[in-house]
């Protein structure tokens, strides 16, 4: 009896080792992506070099045209940010092979610290500019991607936030979503993203995910303006729960997001209207609360935890 007990457990823990190694089997070379690092680009703009880094699937042909998503870091990071701090690529690969989202590109400039807008507390730099002029078209040029607005996607985190919302929503007619992580909303020389948004209907703008932790610097103001989003009756998700402005959290967010575009990239043609421009320009004014009022007074604010003195890069 001893001995057939024995042998019973032998199967079983066998069949669970089997269990375990196809489960940690990774992915065949294969099968993994290409993420090219630090693509120099030059600025007649900016007057500078500039960076940006890019995720190419695996297989990736220039006989084929993908998907882009474009992922913007927070204050005083930088173009890779997501590939050391995050699983993005790993991430992208797994979903990919699985087929639970379609091959995609993925882009990640360099945004300094400049609020992914023009002329950032007068220093002189067009980076918003930059980027729809000089940027996406050096970037849809190079790569081989489709350049519809249902198969054009960004995300940001903080600062990267802030740009991903204002660009999907000034330039609406370019995106199909918006993932906005920990967003700043306002101030730090921005225009209020409560400011531009007023005048905006729903059917215009794409869709819009505001996530943000219950413990971020930013928690009050994604309330508010996802409040705001609603009492204008534009059609948004906002999530909040636990966590802090820090790669733990945001990282959790990164399948989502992949998940989010992909539906949408895999039918480009669901919900994603042809919208013309709308040519609206950004009021010269922001909003501040409290915080930022005595963070003004001081002369300094506190973006992402770093210290960004006035006019200082």
């Amino acid at each position: 009896m001893k001995k057939l007990i024995g042998a019973i457990a032998m199967i079983l823990l066998a069949a669970c080792t089997d269990v375990q190694e196809a489960t940690a089997k990774p992915l065949a070379s294969s099968q993994e992506g290409t993420v090219v690092r630090d693509i120099s680009i030059h600025s007649n703009i900016l007057g500078r070099d500039m960076l940006y880094s890019v995720y190419l699937p695996a297989g990736y042909s220039s006989e084929k045209q993908y998907p882009v998503l474009y992922l913007l870091h927070g204050s005083g990071g930088n173009q890779n940010e997501w590939w050391v701090y995050d699983d993005l690529a790993d991430d992208a690969d797994a979903m990919i092979v699985s087929g639970e989202i379609p091959e995609m590109i993925i882009v990640t400039p360099d945004g300094n610290t400049w609020m992914y807008i023009d002329n950032c507390y007068g220093n002189g730099l067009y980076y918003e500019r930059y980027f729809f002029e000089e940027l996406l078209s050096e970037v849809e040029s190079h790569y081989s991607i489709r350049r519809e607005r249902g198969t054009r996607a960004v995300g940001g985190f903080s600062m990267g936030g802030y740009g991903a919302l204002r660009y999907g929503v000034m330039h609406h007619d370019m995106f199909c979503y918006v993932y906005a992580m920990s967003s700043v909303i306002g101030g730090y020389g921005a225009t209020d993203m409560g400011d531009i948004i007023t005048g905006y209907s729903s059917s215009e703008l794409p869709g819009i995910t505001l996530e943000c932790g219950d413990r971020d610097y930013f928690t009050y103001d994604n309330r508010e303006f996802s409040k705001q989003l609603t009492q204008l009756g534009i059609s948004h998700e906002h999530i909040e729960r636990s966590g802090g402005h820090d790669w733990t959290f945001w990282s959790a967010c990164t399948p989502k997001i992949l998940r989010k575009v992909g539906g949408l990239f895999r039918d480009s043609s669901t919900g994603i209207a042809s919208v013309r421009p709308s040519g609206r320009q950004s009021k010269d004014i922001y909003s501040l609360d409290g915080r930022r009022r005595e963070s003004l007074k001081r002369g300094i604010n506190i973006v992402d935890g770093l210290k960004v003195v006035f006019g200082k890069k």
